[in-house]
């Protein structure tokens, strides 16, 4: 009796089908070769970059807001809800279960049927149904609902980064716009004071009508471009809005007030020695990368799962309780009774139905896979144009800032020059057109500094936010 016990729990200790094994994609050394980071053993959390670091008060409370109101946060944290109950569904399989059962059994028998006993009888009491999980079917169950949680809470993690950055890009992107519109509606009000400079030359016959064209050339060429960049403010404003769970033009108010202090009208720098200092592990701790594997450990246990359904089942089924024909003397001790029912079921012909299956979740399992390294070497790829991009603009935006304030000063002298009566206006023309140019370019890559840094933010797979310690506090 002893000896069958312990077979009978070693049995039930096991489980069929593959165990978990990670994948050994790449090795440390070569992620690091191909993607530059500087792989050091730790890094504390204030040290991995964030969009916060910008210190912009108005991007931060965007950002904030977003993890707790966006609709995509909501949902995905109805997806990791149901995967949590799924996971309390599947991990009491095993268990045995108890219901209450209480009931009146009446029977009509026809003439012909004989002598039968009476079936006109009241019932009480409890049905216990047990199956016994002696190839570990519903330990591998469990093993698919616990990854599939795992993976609902690496996609909330990951969503989270996800629209942080996504936030942090629109933002720039509506700085940038209004900079420009700024920008533009300055450089409107000069050429319109040296159009009516002209004009005023040209009523008097000191320059010639080719003069008096090019001048509301530039003109109407600034003014061109002003509709579209109130377009592009109202679009992101509009962006921004939605994103954040809230109607286009909620934000306006809060965000158009506010132009002065434009973090766009000059670079962020940083140490980029600084921004490297990061362990190659980051990579494959990105939270869209963990929720891969995650539904790779889940593939993994269904395979256990299939396996498991070429077994015998064991359960056992019973009833405690109390059964009489008179409801007055139900619960008396002589009506009690109980009953216990072994159950045994072995599949022996099924067409192949079940290896075909078994078959079907290893070719599940090897397409997961695939889509695992996959992700990696999208990973490591990122990282890299994000570190590439960051150093080449900042390589620009040294000689888009020099250029911006030569022309600027060019355009300066011949305004000058051109009111002394030394040059012609094409002079003029040429440097303004030119200096506009710049000014662009400068903003441009001023703006193109902030969103480099936002997409190396989202390639690392950002850093622990709010959101992130709360759901680990309730994991826990």
């Amino acid at each position: 009796m002893k000896k069958n016990l312990i077979i009978f729990v070693l049995l039930s200790a096991c489980a069929v089908g593959p165990d978990y094994v990670e994948p050994d994609f790449f090795d440390e050394a070569e992620i690091q070769n191909s993607v530059g980071l500087n792989n050091v053993e730790e890094v504390s959390e204030k040290d991995v970059f964030s969009p916060y670091e910008f210190n912009d008060v108005d991007l931060n409370s965007l950002m904030d807001k977003v993890q707790e109101d966006s609709p995509s946060i909501q949902v995905a944290i109805l997806k990791l809800k149901q995967a949590r109950d799924a996971l309390k569904i599947t991990s009491k399989n095993s268990f045995p279960m108890f219901d209450v059962n209480d009931k009146y059994n009446f029977v009509n028998e026809s003439d012909n049927m004989g002598m039968l006993l009476d079936s006109d009888y009241y019932q009480a009491g409890l049905d216990m149904s047990w199956e016994i999980d002696i190839f570990g079917g519903n330990r591998r169950k469990n093993e698919v609902s616990k990854a599939k949680f795992m993976s609902m809470l690496y996609n909330l993690k990951n969503v989270n980064v996800s629209l942080v950055s996504e936030v942090a890009m629109t933002y720039i992107n509506f700085r940038n716009a209004q900079q420009q519109l700024k920008n533009a509606m300055e450089n409107l009000q000069i050429q319109e004071e040296g159009y009516s400079i002209i004009l005023d030359q040209y009523n008097v016959d000191l320059t010639d009508e080719i003069t008096l064209s090019q001048s509301k050339y530039l003109v109407e060429t600034t003014k061109m471009q002003i509709p579209e960049l109130e377009h592009q403010v109202d679009r992101y404003l509009s962006t921004l809005s939605v994103l954040l769970g809230e109607l286009p033009g909620s934000l306006n108010e809060l965000l158009l007030a506010d132009d002065e202090n434009n973090l766009i009208q000059k670079p962020f720098e940083y140490d980029l020695n600084k921004l490297y200092n990061l362990p190659i592990s980051i990579i494959r701790n990105r939270p869209d990368i963990k929720m891969i594997e995650q539904e790779l450990i889940a593939q993994n246990a269904e395979i256990g799962v299939a396996i498991s359904q070429l077994y015998p089942s064991f359960s056992l089924s019973g009833f405690l309780g109390f059964e009489s024909t008179e409801w007055h003397n139900l619960f008396d001790k002589h009506s009690f009774t109980n009953s216990l029912i072994p159950g045994f079921t072995f599949p022996l012909f099924n067409w192949g139905q079940l290896r075909n299956n078994i078959n079907i979740q290893k070719y599940l399992k090897e397409e997961t896979l695939v889509n695992y390294k996959s992700s990696i070497l999208k990973a490591v790829a990122e990282v890299r144009d994000a570190i590439i991009a960051i150093e080449k603009e900042y390589q620009i935006n040294k000689s888009a800032t020099k250029a911006y304030n030569n022309m600027a000063l060019v355009s300066e002298l011949n305004w000058k020059k051109y009111r002394l009566g030394l040059i012609s206006y094409n002079n003029v023309l040429d440097s303004e057109q030119r200096r506009l140019s710049a000014q662009t370019d400068m903003v441009n890559s001023n703006a193109n500094l902030y969103k480099y840094l936002i997409t190396f933010y989202k390639s690392i797979g950002g850093r622990p936010t709010k959101i992130e310690h709360t759901t680990e506090k309730g994991e826990n």
